[in-house]
């Protein structure tokens, strides 16, 4: 292992002396270019993330299985197909030109992060049967590729916060999925939801607040102090319990239908839209659905 993360280096050389090298970290230093003159062949991890590189050439590192180049320049990846042993991949946040990321390129991937790079629509253009894990926070999307379900058939994870999606259904058969947040959309439909959810029956995480769907029933996430993460959710958790003891009780019982009707087609969730599910919640959603189904005109 060599690490020198965060030591303002602007240049590297000499990396072809070190065959036995498994891991290296380079992140956060200045460095605007890394193509070492002959292959490193045991290099197993590259850390470069926090530099100012604009290329990156795949041909020095043909056994790589993890790759983190977030926060540079990159416009995408030099011979990239090369890397047939990849399966981590993160290229969140790059600051030059668009990213161009065809996975073509990364198909054998089983976890990329793209988060924060405006994606073109297609970039998904053939099947990735080993993805688990995508990320795709922040790329502006405003669609989804209709045949979804075949391109990422064994997807678990899936991470569509703050993109312009009005439409899930192009979701519709990700049977294995057992994340999915789709926080901060455009989707106006909580019907849709319940209807993409009904065929992920493996489903234990959801999420869908900050959409007009679900907006009048949460207390906001920009409401939401600390810095993330665990101790942010609970502090969100304990101001929506505020929130909600204070709604009326048409938009309560709205609320508290939605809840049981994603419950109720997700046997086995755990948490729904950033609050844990509850066995108390999930009875008394039962019985209002059960109540509902009763009423006048049903």
């Amino acid at each position: 292992m060599l690490n020198l993360r965060s030591n303002r280096i602007e240049t590297i050389t000499g990396l072809e002396s070190l065959p036995s090298l498994q891991l290296l970290n380079l992140e956060n230093n200045q460095l605007r270019e890394l193509d070492p003159s002959r292959p490193l062949p045991r290099l197993r991890i590259l850390r470069v993330s926090g530099n100012r590189l604009h290329e990156l050439h795949a041909r020095g590192f043909p056994h790589l299985r993890t790759l983190y180049a977030d926060d540079n320049y990159l416009d995408g990846l030099v011979k990239v197909g090369g890397m047939t042993k990849l399966e981590n991949l993160s290229l969140r946040n790059q600051r030059g030109r668009l990213l161009n990321v065809s996975v073509r390129n990364v198909r054998d991937v089983k976890r990329l992060y793209l988060s924060g790079n405006p994606l073109k629509a297609g970039f998904l253009d053939e099947p990735c049967y080993n993805l688990t894990y995508l990320e795709l926070a922040g790329c502006r999307l405003a669609s989804l590729p209709t045949n979804m379900a075949k391109l990422v058939p064994n997807l678990r994870i899936l991470n569509l916060n703050y993109n312009f999606l009005e439409d899930v259904r192009p979701l519709h058969g990700l049977a294995r999925l057992r994340k999915l947040t789709v926080i901060g959309s455009r989707l106006k439909g909580a019907k849709d939801v319940i209807r993409v959810l009904r065929g992920m029956p493996e489903a234990e995480i959801v999420d869908f607040r900050m959409n007009p769907c679900t907006l009048a029933w949460y207390v906001p996430l920009l409401y939401r102090k600390g810095s993330g993460g665990a101790r942010g959710e609970s502090e969100w958790a304990g101001m929506d319990g505020e929130f909600r003891r204070g709604l009326p009780t048409e938009v309560y019982t709205q609320r508290m239908l939605y809840r049981g009707q994603v419950m109720r087609v997700c046997g086995g969730l755990r948490e729904l839209d950033g609050l844990q599910v509850l066995q108390k919640e999930r009875d008394k959603a039962a019985m209002l659905l059960a109540g509902a189904r009763q009423g006048p005109g049903r």
